[in-house]
């Protein structure tokens, strides 16, 4: 069983680029290429400007770019060691603010480094990109998670992971985008972080 990743989102944060972070603007072509986003395209400090709640042990910072706890970063390499790479970052706050988040120890934005060639493309819909000059005809992976088909887990495979792309003849179907997670690490992180992710069986209708 497999789970698209998604913890939940976290309001009431802003961050700020240094010099040598380029994230929003520079991050898109290292996903093209199904390779890690260099660690020096993400912000070294995130600063919370509100608070309701405590803050998550995972949460998005924006959809797909993922901060974890030390505590989240624990279960993650005991779980799937060399997997994630954790990245720090500085989180701060006014002392007010600092209070009702109980910041951990440290904070860090994860680089999802398992891949592996797991979902079925002959077994599902796939959604057609426009053509392009090279003739190869491109497709991705549909909205609804529900469709896809995935196999099963080959012993030594990665917990957490982007797909790597497939070719087919003339045809090339990327679904690298998504981060994937095998149900034992979804269902650890679950138990020690209840809440924080969302329960999106890929391919459970």
């Amino acid at each position: 069983m497999v789970y698209k990743f998604d913890p939940i989102d976290f309001n009431g944060t802003t961050f700020e680029l240094d010099e040598t972070s380029v994230m929003v603007m520079g991050s898109t072509e290292f996903l093209r290429q199904n390779l890690p986003i260099a660690a020096s395209y993400f912000p070294k400090a995130l600063t919370f400007d509100a608070a309701s709640a405590r803050l998550p042990d995972m949460f998005h910072m924006s959809r797909g770019y993922y901060v974890f706890s030390e505590r989240a970063r624990t279960v993650i390499e005991h779980w799937a060691p060399n997997q994630v790479e954790f990245i720090p970052v500085a989180c701060t706050a006014k002392p007010k603010i600092a209070s009702v988040l109980n910041f951990d120890s440290a904070y860090y934005f994860i680089n999802v480094l398992g891949r592996a060639q797991r979902l079925q493309w002959r077994e599902m819909e796939a959604r057609k990109f426009r053509p392009q000059d090279d003739g190869i005809e491109r497709f991705g992976l549909s909205q609804d998670f529900h469709k896809w088909k995935l196999r099963e887990r080959v012993l030594g495979e990665p917990l957490i992971w982007h797909d790597a792309w497939w070719r087919d003849g003339n045809r090339e179907y990327r679904g690298h985008v998504e981060v994937l997670i095998e149900d034992v690490l979804w269902r650890e992180l679950d138990a020690n972080f209840p809440d924080q992710l969302h329960p999106l069986r890929a391919g459970e209708h």
